[in-house]
């Protein structure tokens, strides 16, 4: 059975509360998806020790051509709100702002401002790992080490 790209947006929007995001998406639900599919495809190389095959899927209809599990969408989603606060991170707007102006009380409002956005990023990548080896760990064949006919 497939699993479709909205669930994963779902549980990462779960974890978001973005204006642009709710925006996007009742000006354009199709520009939203199309925006929210290639933050998918770029969290999809972060989850390395997945054990499907993430590449099984139908970027046309929207979905995973093969059912995945919920931990697996739960982490998929962590990786899709990563990417997310990365777009933040990088908003070369912000930091044209920050350079052009003027005050020096904006200027430092605005460096905290990114300090945070990319502290918050470190922390959901860091949960994003933690999650993977929980996964990883859960699924792993622990009678292997533990035999004793060596």
């Amino acid at each position: 059975m497939a699993t479709p790209y909205s669930d994963i947006f779902d549980l990462a929007l779960m974890d978001l509360t973005s204006y642009e995001l709710d925006k996007l998406n009742t000006l354009s639900p199709t520009n939203f998806l199309t925006y929210m599919t290639g933050l998918l495809v770029r969290a999809i190389p972060s989850f390395t020790n997945c054990l499907q095959n993430l590449s099984a899927r139908n970027d046309t209809t929207q979905t995973f051509t093969i059912e995945l599990t919920e931990p697996e969408k739960d982490i998929l989603a962590s990786w899709v709100a990563v990417q997310v606060i990365k777009k933040e991170v990088f908003d070369i707007r912000q930091i044209r702002g920050m350079v052009q102006n003027g005050s020096d009380a904006n200027r430092y409002s605005e460096a905290n401002l990114l300090k945070e956005k990319m502290e918050l990023q470190d922390r959901l990548i860091e949960l994003a790992d933690k999650k993977m080896t929980a996964y990883g760990l859960s699924n792993e064949n622990w009678s292997t080490f533990y035999d004793t006919n060596l």
